[in-house]
């Protein structure tokens, strides 16, 4: 259903605030305005925000009130004043850390987990239609305006009234991330060639293994105006067949779903980090910033987020931080040189389904008793579970995870299991969550 752009802004998508009590659209032409701006502009704007969070954590979250931190004028020297945050000290905390009690009014967001145990983070309206207008401003980057068509995967298929309004509305087909046989693939590929969409968005495993079907096959006249690339981290290997086999650019993206919206490309391929909406650190193993084109641990700051204040977090990825300087698309934040983490592995089952980690990490959220894993193919039906399961907790079910992995791709796999009290890292300093010992991919 393709409808009139300017009907689409500005009366449809209005009135759906109105009615779910939402501030989308309002918000959306907030952001556009500020990115806008120039770096002047965009340095004073986030000081303002980052001292209101402060300000306000310290008053009204009852974990930062004890930690009694003294203001300072200077914003970012208050900010170091905070210690860095692990996932672990958030997740435990997390009744003590948010400012209102949880109500019907607060949406849940479940970050993936791709590098640990999942934490629960809590917004309200306003602030999850800023996050979601932040989105729509990534794909306008890559070239999306309201009217065009979209492909775009996902891991929950049971779409809430308001998402499924949003996709007729946005012109958008959704399909199951979960899991992507070499079948599945064809029939979606045959059938773009009949409804052909502009934009495809989704997983870079999942677009790569879309584009190395449509290679296999010769498939030559699916084509997209642009990909946009998300939750995982973008091989070179991905992107180029990517754009080979749909004769578009790819435009990659930077984020972490407890609601960080980090870096998103330019058409120039510059990572602009998005930083009137969050601040970024890159910091060594002592905690200190590094040098500009150095490596270092990301610690976030998010300056939307007044429900659940999240002050130096850290998000379990490494990156190079970004060299001081202009870029030719005309907008002026500043950038990342490169994310690292995430490198993606595919599994594969016995009948030629492919196992990615988004599907891995989906099917063990329904096992709380597994903190940490990692899950190997040592031959073809072969799959072997290494995990932590903390202390005091229930035993793990091993046969229900078996059988679960089971239901999800339709065919009996074999597993073993072993309980280990550390996983080892892999040199980028995260955990690689899936390895293939039998066939790498």
């Amino acid at each position: 259903m393709k409808l009139n752009p300017f009907f689409l802004e500005n009366i449809l998508l209005p009135l759906g605030d109105t009615i779910l009590g939402s501030s989308f659209i309002s918000s959306l032409k907030s952001w556009r305005e500020i990115f806008g701006r120039n770096t002047s502009e965009i340095e004073k704007l986030q000081a303002a925000k980052l001292r209101k969070l402060l300000e306000f954590a310290g008053k009204n979250s009852p974990y930062y009130r004890l930690q009694n931190i003294p203001s300072h004028r200077d914003p970012y020297v208050w900010l170091k004043s905070f210690p860095v945050l692990p996932k672990r000290t958030f997740r435990e905390n997390l009744e003590y850390i948010l400012t209102q009690p949880v109500d019907g009014k607060l949406t849940a967001v479940m970050s993936s987990g791709s590098t640990g145990p999942p934490s629960k983070v809590y917004f309200s309206k306003a602030e999850l239609s800023s996050t979601r207008a932040l989105q729509i401003i990534w794909w306008e980057w890559a070239g999306y305006r309201f009217g065009n068509s979209l492909l775009q995967t996902g891991v929950n298929m049971k779409r809430s009234r308001e998402k499924a309004i949003k996709d007729k509305l946005l012109n958008t087909r959704y399909i199951d991330a979960m899991s992507h046989s070499e079948a599945q693939i064809l029939e979606e590929l045959n059938l773009l060639r009949k409804e052909p969409r502009d934009h495809f968005v989704a997983y870079a495993s999942s677009l790569y293994l879309f584009a190395k079907t449509a290679l296999a096959h010769e498939i030559r006249d699916v084509k997209f105006r642009s990909a946009i690339s998300l939750g995982e981290k973008l091989l070179p290997q991905f992107r180029e067949a990517i754009e080979k086999a749909f004769s578009c650019k790819v435009y990659d993206t930077y984020g972490a779903s407890e609601g960080f919206l980090i870096a998103s490309q330019c058409h120039e391929g510059k990572y602009h980090l998005m930083t009137p909406h969050v601040v970024v650190e890159i910091l060594d193993e002592k905690s200190k910033e590094v040098q500009p084109g150095q490596t270092g641990r990301v610690v976030l700051t998010g300056l939307d987020n007044f429900t659940t204040p999240m002050i130096r977090y850290e998000v379990g990825d490494l990156a190079v931080k970004g060299k001081p300087g202009t870029c030719s698309c005309g907008l002026e934040l500043p950038v990342l040189d490169e994310i690292i983490g995430r490198l993606t592995e595919f599994l594969l089952t016995p009948s030629g389904k492919f196992i990615t980690v988004q599907t891995v990490v989906r099917v063990l959220k329904h096992f709380p008793e597994i903190e940490q894993f990692k899950v190997i193919q040592k031959e073809f039906d072969l799959y072997r579970l290494i995990y932590i399961s903390p202390k005091n907790q229930l035993d793990v079910r091993e046969e229900g995870v078996q059988r679960m992995f089971e239901e999800v791709f339709g065919e009996p796999l074999r597993f073993e299991f072993e309980k280990v009290t550390e996983l080892p890292k892999a040199k980028t300093g995260k955990f690689q969550l899936i390895e293939n010992q039998y066939r790498p991919i």
